[in-house]
């Protein structure tokens, strides 16, 4: 399924949309039908006027970089990928019983910060943090 938001991504079968379950003012949140009960949340800045901002990938390091010191993750897992006109910084971190995710991808003009976050055993969340991957490779501004 296509879900829309200030752009489009795709979702894969068994995940839905918990943001209206959620205390008024939450992020976008999507959580997958399973006992591993991983969270994504979205926060998104969308372009509106005045000059634009024109990021690239040193912004969005700049912005991972800066998240990775706050919560004490090493930035050498820091990683860069581009889908399509897309690019994306992210970065993972594991701890006995939690797995976090994060991403900063932009357009150029368009921001988004996504994160998974799941405690449990790493080999019950291979699945779904596959399919988390697969929602920010199809993700696409509007």
């Amino acid at each position: 399924m296509t879900v829309q938001f200030y752009g489009t991504f795709d979702l894969p079968v068994g995940w839905e949309d918990i943001t209206d379950n959620l205390p008024e003012g939450s992020p976008p949140t999507l959580v997958k039908e399973s006992d591993a009960g991983g969270t994504v949340q979205f926060s998104i800045a969308k372009y509106r006027s005045g000059e634009k901002p024109n990021a690239d990938f040193d912004v969005l390091r700049t912005f991972m970089v800066e998240f990775c010191r706050n919560n004490f993750i090493d930035v050498e897992r820091i990683f860069e990928r581009k889908f399509g006109d897309v690019m994306c910084v992210g970065v993972s971190s594991r701890t006995t019983d939690q797995t976090l995710l994060a991403w900063y991808l932009s357009n150029g003009n368009d921001f988004a910060f996504v994160t998974y976050l799941a405690q449990g055993e790493e080999y019950d969340l291979i699945d779904e943090v596959g399919e988390t991957r697969e929602i920010i490779s199809s993700i696409s501004f509007g």
